[in-house]
Formats: C-alpha cells, structure tokens, sequence
C-alpha cells in the first residue's frame, strides 16, 4: 500500500503547484486586454467588476468563477418554479450571497435596454447567436465577448475559455 502513496503525493503536489501558477498568472494579468472572436477584437481595459451576460448559459462562468453577475437571460424552459433561474444556478447565487441579478427577457431578443440599465464593465456573450448588429448595439453598452467562430456553435470548453478571459480570469477558466 505504501507504493502507491508516492504516485499520489506527487499528484496532489503537481495540482497544487499548477493551482499556484495558475493564480499567480492570473494575478499578473494585464491591461489593456484583447480578446478575438468571429465578430473583431474586444479590448478590455482593467479587470471588469460588474458583469452582464446575455444569451443563455453564459452566466454560468462567472458564478462558477465566484461571480455574481449584474444581469443575465431569464431561463424560458425548465424553470420549475417559474422565476426565471434554474434550480443550479439559485443554489450558486444563495451560496455566493450575491444580490439578485437583472434577469433579461430574451423571448423576442436581446433586451438591449435592460442590459444598459446594469451598467455592466464587460458583457459575456460567447455562447450566443449575436449578430454584427446586436454585437455592434452591445458594444455601445460596454465590451461584449462574442463566439470565437460561428454563431451557437461554441463548445462548452470553448465557451468557458472565452467568457474567463473576458473576465481577466484565463487560468482560473
């Protein structure tokens, strides 16, 4: 038994390690940042505090990330209780003891006016179906980080990658 612990020691001291480094490049991020996606360049400018999403899903990342957004899309199907926010995502904001966000109705869009009333740094949109002009309408709004190649096509990881930079949170993504 005692031949497996140093396989194991050496595996929690590599985690730990990369857990380190990755924290100390996040650390050391700087700005301006810019971020290339299907629809140009986004440069954010320093670490944004208040995040919007929109589009569904998106939200996710940063409350996975210790985040609580200013605003996201109101969830329009699996919502047992009708209030616009799925069961995980309700125990993630209780956890997080954030306020309540902004929840947007996006049944006949995006509700540009309501993103613009959170006063948002940086707008996460990676998971989406933007386009050239709701991007463009966003970006009057603030930085909007949008799908890195095609519309609703954004892999998971993908997704997870693109919203954390747009955060100033690459490794941590």
């Amino acid at each position: 038994m005692l031949r497996f612990f140093p396989p194991f020691a050496l595996l929690v001291a590599t985690c730990l390690s990369l857990i380190a480094f990755g924290s100390a490049w996040a650390e050391n991020t700087t700005y301006p940042t810019t971020i290339r996606h299907a629809l140009g360049t986004t440069t954010i400018t320093e670490k944004p505090e208040r995040v919007a999403t929109v589009a569904w899903a998106n939200h996710e990342v940063p409350l996975a990330l210790g985040i609580v957004p200013v605003g996201f899309a109101a969830a329009n199907f699996g919502d047992d209780d009708d209030d616009g926010i799925l069961p995980w995502v309700a125990e993630k904001l209780a956890e997080l003891n954030g306020a309540q966000p902004m929840l947007f109705d996006e049944g006949d869009g995006i509700n540009f006016e309501a993103v613009a009333a959170t006063d948002p740094d940086v707008i996460l949109a990676a998971y989406s179906g933007l386009s050239q002009s709701d991007y463009d309408t966003l970006s009057q709004i603030a930085p909007v980080i949008a799908y890195p190649e095609s519309p609703w096509s954004t892999d998971w990881r993908e997704m997870i990658r693109q919203n954390s930079a747009g955060l100033g949170m690459a490794a941590e993504g």
